[in-house]
């Protein structure tokens, strides 16, 4: 039987105390979480209505409302709930839609001109209403998403348009946020 030295089974104990203490701090930072995320305490709840569209493209409504859905709640720390008994309401009005060619090249050979990038812009008016307190919370026009896609990496349309919808998304919690 080996004989162990005073100092290797301290230097044993001390190693087995460091790495419970160790995982007891990781296991506790797992438990922290944000409660609010930029918005009052007492709005828990929200609820995405349906945005006002001016613009001639039926389905950015559903986009951006599904958008929201699925962002909101954590981006925010809230639940969705229905209107009826949600704490807050975000709502809104998407005022236009546009694809724009923002590089090409006109020396493509046959005389085409290429489109090396193209710019989807959304401009959007929003706000979030305090239901209980009657108030509205957080509120700005002509709000402008951006997407950009590569038509010469094979990109389409719609790569633009959820970029489009994400960099909406994240003004829209910008916004919420830098009330508090």
């Amino acid at each position: 039987m080996p004989h162990r030295s005073p100092k290797t089974y301290g230097a044993r104990r001390a190693r087995i105390v460091s790495r419970l203490l160790a995982l007891g701090v990781m296991l506790s930072g797992c438990m922290y979480s944000f409660t609010g995320g930029g918005l009052p305490s007492n709005i828990r709840t929200v609820y995405v209505d349906l945005f006002d569209n001016t613009t001639p493209y039926e389905f950015l409504r559903s986009d951006v409302q599904r958008k929201l859905q699925e962002e909101l709640p954590r981006s925010l720390g809230v639940r969705l709930a229905p209107q009826q008994t949600a704490d807050a309401i975000v709502r809104g009005k998407l005022t236009s839609y546009d694809e724009q060619v923002t590089n090409f090249d006109p020396n493509t050979p046959g005389g085409r001109i290429t489109t090396n990038q193209t710019r989807v812009q959304i401009t959007f008016d929003a706000e979030i209403y305090d239901v209980k307190a009657d108030r509205v919370l957080w509120q700005q026009g002509s709000i402008s998403a951006i997407g950009l896609f590569s038509r010469e990496g094979g990109e389409t349309v719609d790569v633009g348009r959820r970029k489009a919808l994400d960099d909406l998304v994240q003004k829209l919690v910008q916004g919420a946020q830098s009330q508090w």
